[in-house]
This record gives C-alpha cells, sequence and structure tokens, in this order.
C-alpha cells in the first residue's frame, strides 16, 4: 500500500502540557482511529484516508 503524502509535527496537549511526535499518513484507504493523551485529553480522531502515528517526545 503506498501513502500519497506525509506530514511530521509536534503537538501539545491542551490539557497537560505533554508533547509528541506526529505523523501523518494520507492514503487512498479509509482508516478510522482516536489518540489519547496519557492524561486522557483526545488529541485526534480520525476517519477518512489518513492515519496517524504518535510518540512520546522525550525532555
Amino acid at each position: 500500500m503506498a501513502t500519497w503524502d506525509t506530514t511530521h509535527y509536534i503537538q501539545e496537549c491542551e490539557k497537560c502540557g505533554k508533547k509528541y511526535n506526529v505523523t501523518k499518513h494520507e492514503q487512498p484507504v479509509r482508516e478510522k482511529g482516536v489518540f489519547n493523551c496519557q492524561c486522557g485529553h483526545q488529541l485526534e480522531r480520525w476517519n477518512g484516508g489518513v492515519d496517524y502515528t504518535f510518540s512520546e517526545v522525550k525532555e
């Protein structure tokens, strides 16, 4: 499966301030999911031609 575009950025939780490295993959297939911070706050929800991966920023 080929991806169309990949974007990298850092997202900070609005509730606790924890930072995550995010990779957004645009792709020709439908994906759905949700990612919550360790504090429980929802950072992202998707349902379409994208998929995300998250990893905690180590400071």
